[in-house]
């Protein structure tokens, strides 16, 4: 079994850090990534020649057919211009990029055919590869080690979509309290008016039945008044005709004692007839007497009994003013302990809150963006070179490692959703004529970063960068480009 050899003597592992040092050089170095030696790609596909460079005569003929098609399609969706101003006005340029929205749900879209040649179905011919020189370097990387987006961005994913739903259903379930709670209020209010109104219409109803009563008991006043009256009256009218009646009798009796005359009849009188009216007046009167204390013992028991059913009623009065107090203590105890149930609700949210915001501080911040200027026919291989503005519209100026300017352009790479985008828009650009540039150029937003990243393409002519109002609407466009320099419809 023949040896294991290397290019370079085997070396003993250090200690490691937990943790990678991002000022460490050797990172650069001892990393596959940032090797240009490794060919980065799928390890299954065929190994594809590159394709030759065309020449240059072509590429003008190619871009003057693509530029007499550009100007035919404007010339047949060409739209009426602006009729001219009345007299003593004129037509000014504004400024519409904040009231303006880019459709650009529907793509540009073309149909394209080709005939693959039967000679290419073999498999290519190995490229030839170079012997390998210089000094092999690795490094090993323990389990673990290397960053899994899945992995790591899961349980802030989890935390994020649980606390929106969260406190999704805390909002619903709020809104059903509060909707409940004013149905509960409203019911309640009902129930007391009700109430009220009932309490009312029992005392007006007693009131009404105090004031017959004494109404009653002034007239039975009034009778009695009357009646002692009259019987004062017969009294005094008997006692008269009594004394005057016996008035004659005395006379006659003092006429008969002194012997003047004396009559068979008179004595009759005096010994019959006189003691029987005596006798009648005397029953009379004690009937009358009897008749006065049978009505005044009926009205004293007919006024207990009255007086006994409105206690009764005002008893069971008391006792269901009772009832409701006390429902209604328990409902106040009920609320007053609902209240500190969403006090803590409300403290718990507080602190998970503080809690979001502190690890919103430990996140890195976003990438830097700026606004750049394309350089025109530079778009090749999915980069393109731009030129850096600075906030007032100027090219922002770059210095070697030696204090020199450098006058060449940045290179940015662009997305390959971005790529027809761009190239139809330098076509658009190309195709328009000298005198209506008036300084204009195609834009681009650029992410700074390693490598740079163009996105957001547009015409334009760069100026100073304005920070919009604090009352500018929140809208996810308006937002996007409030930083950008004005530019015009592409």
């Amino acid at each position: 079994m023949e040896a294991q050899n290397f290019a370079s003597a085997p070396q003993a592992v250090g200690t490691r850090k937990k943790y990678r040092d991002p000022a460490d050089d050797t990172l650069g170095k001892s990393n596959m990534m940032h090797d240009k030696r490794v060919v980065r790609g799928n390890t299954y596909a065929s190994v594809i020649e590159p394709a030759k460079q065309p020449d240059a005569a072509e590429v003008q003929k190619q871009r003057e057919a693509q530029r007499r098609r550009l100007m035919r399609a404007n010339q047949t969706r060409k739209r009426p211009g602006t009729p001219e101003a009345v007299g003593g006005r004129k037509h000014m340029d504004i400024q519409t990029d904040s009231y303006l929205e880019e459709l650009t749900e529907r793509t540009v879209e073309f149909e394209a055919e080709t005939q693959t040649d039967f000679l290419l179905d073999r498999p290519p011919s190995p490229l030839f590869m170079p012997a390998k020189i210089g000094v092999d370097i690795e490094t090993q990387i323990e389990d673990g080690e290397l960053f899994d987006f899945d992995v790591e961005c899961e349980p802030v994913l989890e935390v994020l979509v649980g606390k929106t739903l969260e406190q999704g259903m805390t909002e619903v379930l709020e809104e059903e309290e509060l909707e409940s709670l004013r149905r509960h209020q409203e019911d309640f209010e009902k129930r007391r008016n009700a109430e009220l109104l009932e309490v009312q219409r029992m005392e007006a109803a007693e009131k009404r039945r105090a004031d017959e009563m004494e109404r009653r008991m002034q007239q039975q006043a009034a009778q009695r008044d009357v009646d002692l009256a009259v019987m004062r009256k017969v009294v005094s009218r008997s006692i008269a005709q009594a004394h005057l009646s016996s008035l004659k009798d005395r006379a006659l009796a003092h006429l008969l004692d002194a012997g003047v005359f004396a009559e068979a009849t008179q004595v009759a009188v005096d010994s019959l007839f006189l003691p029987g009216l005596f006798q009648m007046v005397t029953e009379q009167m004690k009937g009358a007497l009897g008749n006065q204390a049978l009505v005044q013992d009926a009205m004293k028991s007919e006024m207990t009994a009255k007086m006994d059913t409105h206690q009764k009623k005002l008893d069971v009065e008391k006792k269901r003013l009772a009832v409701i107090d006390e429902a209604e203590r328990k409902a106040r105890e009920e609320k007053k302990v609902e209240k500190l149930r969403l006090a803590a609700e409300k403290q718990r949210l507080e602190e998970e809150q503080t809690k979001m915001l502190e690890w919103e501080a430990t996140q890195p911040p976003p990438p830097e963006q700026k606004w750049a200027t394309i350089v025109a026919d530079s778009f090749a291989e999915g980069k393109v070179a731009v030129n850096l503005l600075d906030a007032a519209g100027e090219v922002e100026p770059r210095l070697d490692p030696e204090g020199e300017a450098l006058t060449d352009p940045v290179f940015a790479l662009v997305a390959e959703d971005k790529t027809e985008e761009l190239t139809t828009l330098l076509a658009t650009f190309a195709a328009i004529a000298p005198e209506e540039v008036e300084g204009k150029t195609v834009m681009c937003k650029v992410v700074l970063g390693d490598p740079y990243t163009a996105e957001q393409f547009q015409t334009g002519v760069p100026k100073l960068v304005v920070a919009p109002p604090a009352e500018a609407p929140a809208d996810g466009d308006a937002a996007a480009d409030a930083d950008a320099p004005a530019a015009d419809d592409a």
